[in-house]
Parts: C-alpha cells; structure tokens; sequence
C-alpha cells in the first residue's frame, strides 16, 4: 500500500520547508471557504431536486426468475427538479418511458438525507420529447423551490460544476467536477450536442440537474459512457438551451411540434466526397426524399448537398439541426443546394412533423396476437384500414410496432411506438407471424438489421448495436430487478 504524506518535502532547503509550513493554514482556510461554499450550495438546490419511482410492465427474458415472454411489473428510479413553483418538473424521457404509475418524492426546503421530511406526490405525464430525451411531470404541490428557465446560462469547458440526482435510489446525492467540454457531439450523424462532465453520475442521475458553483442551471444529466455500467467520469447532460426551447411547447402542448423536410441528412465524410465525386468539402448530404414530402415538392433529390437555409450557411448537421429549430410549418424558405458542378436555389415549403400512430391500448393487445418476444415489442400486421390512418406508408406491407415491452433477446430495444418494420436482414416481412418465423432463423449474438419506416423514411436499426463492442452508451437511470437500458442515439 502506498501512502501520500501532504507535507513539506524532507530534500527540500529549510527555509522553503518554513515557507510551505507557514503557507498551510492559508490554504487550509480556503479550503474551508470552498468547503462552506459547496454546503450552502447543496442546501438551495437539494429541495428543487426530486427522486421519481416508476412502475411499468415489462417482458421477462431468458434468465430471469419469471418464464421468458411472462409480462413482470418492474420498479425504476430516476431523478427530476422543479422548473415551476406549481410542481412542473422536468426529467428525462427515458426516466418515465412506458411507466404506468410515477411517484415522486419531494424534500422539504432545508432539510436533508439524514434529518428533513419528504412527501410523496403521484406524478402525471405533461409532455414528452422524445428527440431531445426531455419529459414534463405534474405533481398536486405549490410554492416549491424550483430552477428560473428564464435564465440563460451556457456551460464553459473548465468550470467546476456539481451533478445531483438520486444515483441507485441514494436520494439527495451531490457530486463535483468540471466541464470536460462543452458541446459534445457523440455522433456524426446525431445533430445533438451534449455538456460532458466528470463529475460522478451513475444509474438513477438521469433526470437530474447540472448546477455552477452559483447553483445556476446548466443542463439535464442523462447518460454515461460506460465499460463497466458506472461512473468512468464520462457524463452527458442536455444543455440549458434546448430545455428553454423545448419546455414551453411540452407545458403547453405536450409535445415538440418540429418543422418537417421530408429528407434523410447524412453528414459529409472524406469517402462520401471522394466516392461520390462531390463538388464540395462542407455541407449535409440528401441521402433520401420523401416522396411525399416538401423536398420532393421543392424538387430535392438523393445526392443533393445542402449548403444554407434561408442564406443561413450549412457547414454540417448541426447546422442544419439549428437551422430546421427555426423553421415554421406552412412557412415557406430558400434552400442552397449543390447539385454537380451548379448551384440551385429551390423554394421549400415545410411541414407539420407526422404524428407517429396510437398505441393500442393495453387491452386490445395480447401475447399471442402482438407479442415479438426477441425484440421487446407489441406489433400489429398492417392492414389496409390501418395503413390508411397512417398516411402516406413507403410500404404498405409490414409490422408496426404499437407499445415497447422491454428489453428481448438481443438487447438493446431501439423501436418507438409507430414504427414499421418492413425487413429483418434483407428478409421481407408482411406480419407478426412473418417477423417471429424469421427471427427465429437468426441464431443467438447473431447480427440483427431492421429496415424500418419512421415518419416518412426509411433507415436501418441494429438492436443492441453499438459505436463497439468495448464501450456502450448508457442511459444514467436504474431498473430495480432489471438492467439499465443503453442508449440509442438517433436523427
């Protein structure tokens, strides 16, 4: 074992080990400062910070205590914080996804985890964005502490920040860091950027906030890159300016009404420029068009380099990310698009972004019927009147998927609600029946490719799959009896 004396060095001359002595209590009192500073800190935000308890039904996989395919009630925890004095709070999608019943426990202003009372509140769902991995809860309390949105604070790479949350149900639990950087992109095809942190986060910090030494908001704590499942000082919080831009629509609306292109955007790379002989070193690729959508009216096709919007420059899909925030539905703008060796200036009109279907309710749905144990979902086989209340399918022939049930064989369940699947590795599927048979062919730990339609596009989905195999994203909320579920980064 080795042992780290702080003390003066012995090779050092005697005055200089004068001088270190003499400057210690000088040290030591600033430390004590900070010490005092951090106390009073945790006291104000500790009764913003609430813990959340979820309940939710899940499939059993192979393994567990329950036969496999057996639907389990399961227990989750995740943190939130108050953003409104009427008992509004804003957590992480993830944190409540597919909960039936959400308790949320409150701690009393100027208490604490050894002495202070807390309150239980039934939670009730407000709003989701899904996208942005944000939710809005409602809880039955007034005049409760809570974190002013109005204000604008963005995070800076160096700074000391503090993480608090609840991580494995250890309510009212702070951690210390810095700001590792301040706009992380973790994809280069995922326009979202994240504040990454090395202070401590583990499962049940999703949902928590992210604080300066003033105890000002900075983000939303909501994932860990992770070889181990905890804390590897590599934590992810939202930033503060997608809450702000997100939060009034969830409070009012429930959801996040997003202008719609009708394109796939695929960031450039140094082979896509060589290999398709393009023109230009910046921009977003149009690797797709909806047929039915506003590119294709605008005259849009695959291959097309988009380089502005509304003479706003589009260097890659973050800019394109910024720009699309600021579009209307039915409000029509210019695009600067690089087509061969020319430049063309199309007129388009963007849409209303497509509600994904309704999940049957529960009762309509059964093991037998909808039940795709190897994936985690519900599904039903498109039919012609379903089709129709869809509008606008690529294909008519397939699986959507109406609820999630958990984590299936192959891990991770990267599905959503409205989801179609039309083929499992290159084989077409036409029905639950079609897409349970080819599942089965597929052997255990054997690759899985999706090509599944969402709003309008096609794309590929690997369930379980990864940037490696070494490291997994995972989300920082914690399943009780169950595993933490791994994040899935998409447009």
């Amino acid at each position: 074992m080795c042992w780290l004396v702080l003390g003066a060095p012995a090779w050092l001359p005697a005055a200089e080990k004068l001088n270190a002595t003499a400057t210690a209590p000088g040290a030591v009192r600033e430390l004590e400062r900070m010490s005092g500073q951090m106390e009073s800190l945790s006291a104000a935000v500790g009764p913003k910070v609430v813990q959340i308890v979820t309940q939710s039904i899940k499939v059993a996989g192979a393994g567990e205590q329950q036969p496999a395919g057996v639907l389990v009630a399961e227990h989750g925890r995740g943190s939130g914080f108050f953003v409104e004095a009427g008992g509004y709070i804003l957590t992480n999608a993830h944190v409540i996804a597919n909960a039936t019943r959400i308790t949320v426990t409150v701690q009393s202003a100027g208490g604490s985890v050894q002495a202070g009372p807390t309150r239980e509140y039934p939670g009730t769902v407000v709003g989701v964005d899904g996208d942005n991995d944000l939710a809005v809860l409602k809880i039955e309390a007034e005049g409760v502490p809570f974190f002013d949105l109005s204000r604008d604070r963005a995070a800076r790479q160096g700074e000391l920040v503090l993480a608090f949350g609840n991580p494995m149900g250890l309510s009212q639990s702070a951690s210390l860091g810095l700001v590792s950087s301040a706009e992380r992109q973790l994809s280069l095809d995922d326009p979202r950027t994240y504040i990454q942190t090395d202070a401590s986060m583990n499962p049940g910090n999703s949902g928590g906030p992210l604080v300066d030494l003033e105890g000002n908001l900075l983000g939303i704590n909501t994932m860990i890159l992770s070889q181990s499942g905890g804390s590897e000082g590599l934590g992810f919080a939202v930033p503060l300016d997608v809450i702000r831009r997100s939060y009034p629509s969830l409070r009012e609306k429930g959801m996040v009404l997003r202008a719609r292109l009708g394109i796939q955007p695929r960031s450039l790379t140094t082979d896509l420029i060589a290999g398709l002989g393009l023109k230009v070193q910046r921009g977003v690729l149009v690797e797709d068009v909806d047929p039915y959508g506003p590119g294709a009216t605008a005259g849009l096709i695959p291959g097309d380099v988009m380089v502005a919007v509304n003479a706003e420059s589009v260097h890659d899909i973050r800019d394109l990310y910024r720009a699309e925030s600021g579009l209307s539905a039915g409000t029509a703008v210019d695009l600067w698009v690089k087509r061969g060796d020319g430049t063309r200036v199309l007129r388009i009109t963007p849409e209303a972004m497509r509600l994904p279907a309704p999940a049957s309710p529960a009762a309509g749905v059964t093991e037998k019927e909808n039940l795709v144990l190897r994936l985690g979902l519900y599904g039903a086989t498109l039919t012609p009147a379903l089709v129709r209340t869809m509008g606008g399918l690529r294909n008519e022939q397939g699986v959507v998927v109406l609820a999630l049930a958990g984590l299936g064989l192959t891990g991770q369940n990267a599905m959503e609600p409205g989801d179609v699947i039309h083929q499992v590795n290159g084989c077409v599927v036409d029905g639950v029946e079609s897409l349970r048979h080819v599942l089965e062919t597929i052997a255990d730990g054997a690759p899985v490719v999706l090509q599944i339609e969402r709003g309008g596009m096609l794309s590929y989905l690997t369930p379980g799959g990864l940037p490696n195999s070494d490291q997994r994203l995972r989300k920082a909320s914690v399943a009780v009896g169950g595993r933490a579920a791994e994040s899935s980064l998409r447009y």
